[in-house]
């Protein structure tokens, strides 16, 4: 075991190495390398004016953005804690494109996500955000319970709960992995509206105000709201 941080050890007393597969593979190392970045940001990649952010970016590495999220693994330029504040100096970038990544934030930590969000980017830039829409489904349980045929939100999901399909998703909306806040359009309007944001727009999956930020994940398109916001 070797220490890494006060109260962290990483143990590889457990990882069957192989000698074919690179170091930064390996889960532990990519841990260690997010811990270090994120307490050494000197350590990401600089972020050049006029760059394009992919905010909460997971495993969907987006060539041309800076990629940016709490976990490294390879692709990934830039590792922080976006509940505290964006690593990028005030007016910096051209566009963000974040998506199933503002559901994981409380309202309160969302509010200051998006207002640093506006801190960031340049005066007539877009922001796109794409998350779970909580108007789909809730129309579609309410829908299911009046009898209705409908089509469910999330068509990927495996419901193993051994409860009907829309209580399981409802359930899996608020208490899926880390989930912590959904919004409707109405309240989420709201809260760009709150944090500076004007020009504010429900779009359809690959269409917006910015072509650049059309990245949309075609895995996220039964269950997600599309939309942009213009920093004035």
């Amino acid at each position: 075991m070797a220490p890494i941080a006060a109260g962290w050890v990483l143990d590889f007393s457990k990882t069957k190495i192989r000698f074919n597969r690179k170091l930064t593979d390996y889960s532990k190392v990519q841990k260690l390398i997010s811990v270090i970045r994120r307490k050494a940001p000197f350590l990401n990649t600089a972020i050049p004016a006029g760059a394009y952010l992919n905010v909460g970016c997971g495993p969907n590495i987006k060539p041309g953005f800076v990629n940016l999220d709490y976990s490294w693994r390879p692709g990934v330029d830039v590792c922080c804690d976006i509940s505290a504040r964006l690593p990028v100096p005030a007016a910096r970038v051209a566009g963000i494109f974040t998506e199933h990544c503002l559901e994981h934030l409380s309202l309160e930590q969302g509010r200051a996500f998006l207002a640093d969000c506006h801190r960031v980017m340049r005066p007539g830039a877009f922001l796109r955000i794409v998350i779970p829409d909580l108007e789909m489904y809730a129309r579609a349980y309410v829908a299911a319970l009046d009898g209705s045929d409908v089509v469910q939100p999330n068509e990927y999901y495996v419901n193993n709960t051994g409860i009907n399909l829309p209580v399981a998703l409802i359930n899996e909306l608020f208490y899926g992995p880390t989930h912590r806040f959904m919004y409707d359009f109405a309240t989420l309007a709201e809260v760009l509206r709150d944090s500076g944001f004007r020009e504010i727009t429900k779009c359809a999956i690959g269409a917006g105000s910015d072509p650049r930020l059309l990245i949309d994940d075609p895995g996220h398109r039964s269950e997600s709201m599309y939309v942009d916001a213009r920093k004035s």
